[in-house]
């Protein structure tokens, strides 16, 4: 092949002769350099080495048994990354296709090698351990990932020094954050190791035209492909570099051919990614029952969402996982023309850099490797900007800004002579400045409490952020915080079905845990659950939750009791939700309080079959037995529920009423 004459990749420089002495000097230079540059990183990150599991890492990692043996490697190999949901939820027969697009084989296997090695949670529980273990390895596949890029862009630029700054600005960049300070963020900087190795082999195969060099960046990029789904676009940065820089100084003709024989080269092996995407998904790209936008829109967002990629690169403030961006529908809106316009500005601008090799290399890496993200079909809006979404095109950026550095007369800023010692002080001040909002930023990762509060923090005109941190806070039984986070939902976004139900439902449980801590209930609460009741339903009267709440309110010993509206609501919402188990557990509490034990114990019978491990259930039927006068029947269920949930509000009271039922029981007894 031709490729045999080329004994130097494109862009280097010509080999110079150096005297031993100097190609050692030269040799123990870079390896400090390399050091250098990795032990800055791992100090940028080492303070996420205290963060606990966050977000998914909590359900990915901590609640995924299928990680636990290598026994799964089949479902890993066969089946979408999040598929282990339905095998442990759900009946797999009855859903047996994917719940989500992502077919990450090779990420689930480097889950399971580093669960066998740091097993992170309590076997039978989702109690953490070992985060401190899993952190480390996030960092040292992202120090992988920085040295890979060291060497690529060292081996394009022939140049230590820009390949040395523009490593490290990519490095230490707080948008590296979510990468590596997240666990589950690891899948960029486990992507970008594949693909950097698999260029870095072909720039090697370029130079030797040893083709066992070409075998192994084939190999590279077909595992990379296997770990996540961006690296399709690498083939066409293939096609891209024999056309634009290996071959600059060839003709159009001799310069397509390289480039379409590689670029069919690498897609043809990733035939075999696409073939099992496609036996475990059952399509290749996106599927409609995930998201489905018009062309149109998703085509008039795209110029937005690559302008707030690059105001994130440029200004790194405000960092999230909030970047909420709805899709634009009209070619007359201002998110449209302002963002078009700026990107044709940035051409221009950009143009004239088309006479530099490694600045052709930069964008082209930056621009296609951006591709797979601007597949906005794929992601929510409120997700379709995503931090860790630019980890590997950012490596392009950052040789961009390097370059930069490179060629600005920083010595007249710094009124120094000596414009390496100008550019050395630049460095050092940017880097310092980007590691100072990493360093903050890596905290914001320790805890969902920490992220959903910091999200709200930096994105509070956003409704998402109030939206998860509201359902988080139920989920731990922080009633008050997860009002306070519907509340402020309900200000931007007032007409959300879901938050209204949940928010209406929020507070009579804290009108409920008022009373049963014995401070005076706020009346309000029930005021407030009435009216956003009345409100849902008047948007959809098919509403069965807010039909139960909405009975619910009726129930309290308030001037607004009214035990016949109550039953009314709760058979509305069973007419509408035959299965909710909470509307026959709350029509059978409304006639225990009646004094209709038998019908009370009915609808509990039912509550129970539908949902055994519900606590109040028992509680309830006691109370029902209790009167009655089946004191036995009344005991046991009474000592059912306190053993189930022995640190409840009402605790110390029930465990009165069964001192009260075992001495009505002894009574009973003597008297037979």
């Amino acid at each position: 092949m031709r490729n045999k004459k080329r004994k130097r990749p494109a862009s280097a420089e010509p080999a110079q002769v150096e005297s031993p002495a100097s190609a050692h000097n030269s040799s123990v230079i870079r390896n400090l350099t390399i050091g250098g540059i990795l032990a800055v990183t791992f100090l940028v990150f080492c303070n996420s080495l205290g963060n606990g599991f966050a977000y998914d890492d909590r359900t990915q990692i901590l609640q995924n048994e299928v990680i636990r043996s290598f026994s799964n490697l089949p479902t890993a190999l066969t089946k979408e990354v999040w598929f282990w949901r339905v095998l442990q939820d759900e009946d797999p027969a009855k859903q047996a296709g994917p719940t989500t697009p992502y077919y990450r084989p090779v990420f689930t296997i480097f889950l399971m090698t580093t669960w066998q090695l740091f097993p992170a949670a309590v076997e039978g529980s989702t109690s953490e351990r070992n985060a401190w273990w899993w952190h480390l390895v996030s960092i040292l596949v992202h120090l992988l990932a920085v040295y890979l890029a060291f060497l690529v862009l060292e081996k394009v630029t022939g140049n230590l020094r820009l390949a040395a700054i523009a490593a490290l600005l990519f490095a230490v960049h707080p948008l590296r954050s979510e990468s590596v300070a997240w666990i589950s963020g690891v899948t960029d900087p486990f992507l970008a190791v594949f693909l950097l190795s698999s260029m870095y082999f072909y720039l090697l195969y370029r130079e030797s035209g040893d083709k066992k060099r070409l075998v192994w960046s084939l190999s590279l990029f077909l595992v990379g492909a296997f770990t996540k789904e961006p690296a399709i676009a690498f083939p066409i940065f293939i096609g891209a570099y024999e056309l634009l820089i290996a071959n600059r100084d060839k003709s159009l003709r001799e310069r397509l051919k390289p480039a379409i024989f590689y670029t069919v080269i690498f897609l043809t092996i990733s035939v075999a990614y696409f073939a099992m995407r496609y036996f475990a998904l059952g399509f290749v790209l996106n599927d409609i029952k995930y998201t489905n936008y018009p062309l149109v829109h998703v085509l008039m967002t795209i110029p937005l969402v690559i302008w707030k990629y690059l105001g994130l690169l440029v200004w790194p403030a405000n960092l999230s996982l909030f970047h909420a961006t709805p899709l634009v529908g009209s070619p007359f809106d201002v998110r449209f023309i302002l963002p078009l316009i700026g990107l044709i500005g940035l051409v221009a601008a950009v143009l004239p850099l088309r006479r530099s090799t490694v600045a052709r290399f930069a964008i082209l890496w930056f621009g296609i490797h951006l591709l797979p993200v601007l597949n906005l079909s794929a992601f929510g809006q409120d997700f379709m900007v995503q931090e860790r979404y630019v980890y590997t095109s950012s490596i392009g950026f950052s040789l961009l800004v390097a370059m930069g550095l490179a060629k600005i007369p920083l010595e007249r800023w710094f009124m120094v002579r000596n414009r390496a010692m100008a550019q050395a002080i630049t460095g050092i001040l940017v880097v310092a400045v980007l590691s100072g909002k990493t360093l903050a930023q890596n905290p914001v990762w320790n805890s969902d409490d920490d992220l959903w509060n910091h999200g709200v923090e930096v994105a509070s005109d956003q409704t998402m952020p109030y939206f998860i941190l509201g359902h988080h806070e139920i989920k731990h039984q922080r009633i008050r915080q997860a009002i306070d986070a519907f509340e402020r939902y309900m200000e931007i976004e007032p007409n959300n079905l879901v938050v209204i139900t949940n928010l209406a439902s929020a507070h009579l449980v804290m009108y409920e845990t008022q009373v049963a801590s014995k401070t005076t209930p706020d009346r309000a609460h029930i005021d407030r659950a009435i009216g956003l009741c009345e409100k849902g339903l008047n948007t959809d009267a098919r509403n069965a939750p807010l039909w139960d709440t909405l009975g619910r309110a009726y129930t309290y010993d308030t001037e607004i009791k009214n035990f016949a509206r109550a039953r009314s609501c709760f058979s509305q919402a069973l007419k509408l939700g035959p299965d909710m188990m909470l509307a026959n557990l709350h029509i059978g509490f409304t006639y225990l309080k009646e004094g209709d034990f038998d019908t009370a114990l009915r609808y509990f019978a039912i509550a129970r079959e539908q949902e055994p491990s519900f606590p109040d259930t028992y509680k309830f039927i006691a109370h029902a037995y209790f009167g009655k006068e089946k004191y036995q029947e009344a005991e046991e269920n009474a000592t059912r529920y306190l053993n189930m949930q022995p640190q409840a509000l009402d605790a110390s009271k029930e465990r009165q009423f069964l001192e009260e039922i075992r001495t009505k029981m002894k009574t009973a007894s003597a008297r037979s």
